[in-house]
């Protein structure tokens, strides 16, 4: 019993990996995606800037591309439910 319980978690675990990895399902969540990567971007620039007003700009930068990704995001998903209607 114990085994066929982790045979099907497993499974289940590896059809999850295989869905999430799949990519985006509508262009929107790839503009999502890519504004995500955009704000990791400025944030990473943020973390190494000489200096303090470098910094601020760059966070500046990926608050605004966060803030993006996350318009988007809402897009997406509305896309998705008029698409599974």
């Amino acid at each position: 019993m114990r085994k066929l319980a982790i045979a099907t978690m497993s499974a289940a675990i590896f059809t999850l990996a295989a869905c999430d990895s799949a990519g985006p399902e509508t262009a929107t969540e790839a503009a999502a995606e890519n504004a995500e990567q955009q704000a990791d971007i400025a944030d990473e620039a943020a973390d190494n800037a000489a200096t303090e007003a470098q910094e601020e700009v760059m966070e500046n930068k990926a608050d605004e591309w966060e803030a993006k990704a996350d318009e988007l995001e809402d897009q997406a998903d509305a896309e998705e439910g008029a698409m599974a209607q």
